[in-house]
């Protein structure tokens, strides 16, 4: 639902894209030319349908189903929408989630623990659940002399939003701000309702002139402020996996992030810290990784030859080939019955069945 800078890069190379432009209300209705999307799904051999909480997945599936098509279903992490549920989103669930689940062929799970999350709950059997990581490949734009030597800047990137934690960050900061007076905190990302907030924090704590806004910043952006600041912070509250956290470290970034992002590796590679989702984690983990800004470069060489090994794209979508092609030729497998979406009364015991396997 979304043109731009990916959809030109992939038309230049011969990749057909469709773009159904969207009508946002409280949430993004796409403008949909049924023939259009019908010709589309029948022309396919197998439809990877990227996201949940949306109606244009919903159209799609439906369509396949009708079709006989077989479906991936990838939701990226958005499953945990389901967990304290508000009302729009229960009956989203109940309306369209629940089919699109049965029907899948296959569910695509970002780690481990997603896929057990998944499996549990929705009463899923293990091989219709398989674990493809997000991806990452290595920056062709030049690194200019100017960004060659790192800046005392802590980074966030990311929507400021509640579940991405910037206002943990914030408070975090502001207790290692003095220890540290010539670092400074980037937040870099769209407002999604918090920036007034955290303007508001940043004053009372008297940090205005070390903490700086540069709303969204694009791929070629990104880049450059990962390639400039010392660390990455990763404040989430909740994400399946950190897509940031793998920019970041592909271009030698050392990271730290929370417990519930889904990538603690970093800390057993030596790449940065793990922390605990709660002002006091960050202030400690703020605190470690600046005290040792001599050995941050190396910590950063370790996590981009780990991100380089495991998580670059060619390896990932081989992967996803593979699975395309069994689900191509064998028939789409139907969950055990029992899982959540047989019945709308067993929802809410079922979220919490899958809540409590959360990391």
């Amino acid at each position: 639902m979304q043109d731009g800078d990916l959809a030109d890069t992939m038309r230049s190379q011969g990749i057909a894209v469709h773009v159904f432009r969207s009508y946002r209300l409280r949430f993004s209705i796409p403008l949909l030319r049924l023939s259009s999307l019908v010709r589309l799904v029948a022309n396919a051999d197998v439809i990877h349908v990227l996201g949940y909480w949306n109606l244009l997945s919903v159209a799609t599936t439906l369509t396949a189903t009708w079709l006989g098509k077989p479906y991936a279903l990838s939701a990226a992490g958005e499953f945990i929408g389901l967990e304290n549920p508000r009302p729009i989103a229960r009956a989203f669930h109940r309306l369209f989630g629940q089919r699109m689940i049965r029907n899948a062929g296959l569910l695509i799970a970002i780690t481990a623990l997603e896929r057990r999350q998944i499996m549990e709950r929705f009463g899923l059997a293990a091989d219709t659940v398989v674990v493809v990581p997000n991806g990452v490949e290595e920056p062709t734009t030049p690194q200019d002399a100017e960004s060659q030597a790192r800046r005392p800047v802590v980074l966030f990137v990311g929507r400021l939003a509640e579940v991405k934690g910037p206002d943990l960050l914030v408070e975090a900061f502001s207790s290692v701000a003095a220890e540290h007076p010539d670092v400074e905190l980037v937040l870099a990302g769209p407002d999604f309702g918090m920036q007034s907030r955290l303007v508001s924090a940043i004053e009372a704590h008297g940090l205005s002139g070390r903490v700086r806004f540069t709303g969204h910043l694009g791929e070629d952006g990104r880049t450059e402020a990962y390639r400039r600041a010392l660390l990455l912070v990763v404040p989430s509250r909740a994400e399946a996996m950190s897509l940031v956290a793998l920019e970041a470290g592909i271009l030698g970034t050392p990271v730290l992030l929370t417990d519930r992002c889904g990538f603690d590796e970093v800390a057993a590679i030596g790449g940065g810290e793990v922390v605990p989702a709660s002002v006091e984690g960050l202030r400690e983990g703020l605190r470690a990784m600046l005290a040792r800004r001599a050995s941050l470069p190396a910590a950063g060489e370790r996590l981009r030859a780990y991100v380089m090994w495991n998580y670059a794209w060619p390896a990932i979508v081989k992967d996803l080939v593979k699975h395309f092609e069994n689900l191509r030729v064998k028939p789409a497998r139907r969950p055990r019955s029992g899982g959540r979406y047989q019945a709308d009364e067993q929802d809410d015991s079922s979220a919490k069945r899958g809540a409590g396997t959360k990391g």
